[in-house]
Formats: structure tokens, sequence, C-alpha cells
């Protein structure tokens, strides 16, 4: 299973998910049977990961890397399994990008997950929560 976490600019929300789903993924010792990438919503080419969110996954102990920012495309529809959006903007976005003929497409959340810049606290809380129940749902 190949799942696609998709947030605006692809150098916040979305490689938190990402990040945190690959440890939870890991932990469960399910890494050879579900991969996971990022993708942003709206035109963005090589943006790295927001220092905020590099501190965050950090203090969490969440093993991050080498992440770089790309706009999702048709091909990226094709090759996911999942596409998983920070909010309800970014829904509509990939929608506009590349349609959703397989209902692929859903969010995370019942919510919107906030840009948190105080410290991330909450962004990080919402991304755990719904990566795990993500996860308890497919594995």
């Amino acid at each position: 299973m190949k799942i696609l976490f998709v947030c605006s600019g692809n150098t916040g929300r979305s490689p938190m998910a990402q990040f945190v789903m690959q440890k939870l993924i890991a932990d469960a010792g399910l890494s050879e049977k579900i991969s996971v990438s990022s993708a942003a919503s709206k035109p963005t080419e090589g943006g790295i990961l927001h220092q905020g969110i590099a501190a965050k996954l950090g203090m969490e102990k969440i093993p991050f890397s080498g992440h770089i920012a790309h706009t999702i495309t048709p091909e990226d529809y094709a090759a996911s399994d999942l596409i998983i959006c920070m909010d309800s903007g970014n829904v509509e976005q990939v929608k506009a990008i590349c349609g959703d003929p397989d209902k692929k497409i859903s969010m995370l959340l019942d919510k919107d997950i906030p840009w948190d810049k105080n410290a991330f606290n909450t962004t990080y809380n919402d991304i755990l929560r719904g990566c795990k129940a993500l996860l308890e749902k497919i594995a």
C-alpha cells in the first residue's frame, strides 16, 4: 500500500505526517507492506522541511531526512492507494489537479489540521492521532 500525504507547500504538515507515519509503520513491523511519501497541493518545487517542524520531529524522536518539496501530479495520484490531505482546501486543490475518479482522496482528520507556529504541538498531536487511527484502519 502506498500513502501520499498532502498539504499546501509540502514543507510542514504533510512531511510531518509522512515521517510520523513512517515511524509508526516501522514500529509495527509493516515497512515492507506500506510506503509513505508527501506532496504539495499548490505549485512548489525544491522547498525543504520547515525548521520548526524539523525541531518538533527531533524533540519527539521521529527520524527524518532529505525532504525536498514537490507538487502532486496525476502520476502521483495513479501511483498512490490513499491520498490524505491536511485540510479541506488541500482536498479541493488536489481534486483540481488530479480529479478523484478512484475516490482515493480524504482528510487525515474530520477537521483541518492547523499550521501551529507555537512549537507545532497542536499540529503534531493532531497528526499523531490521525496517523495512529489510519494505521489501525489499514493494518
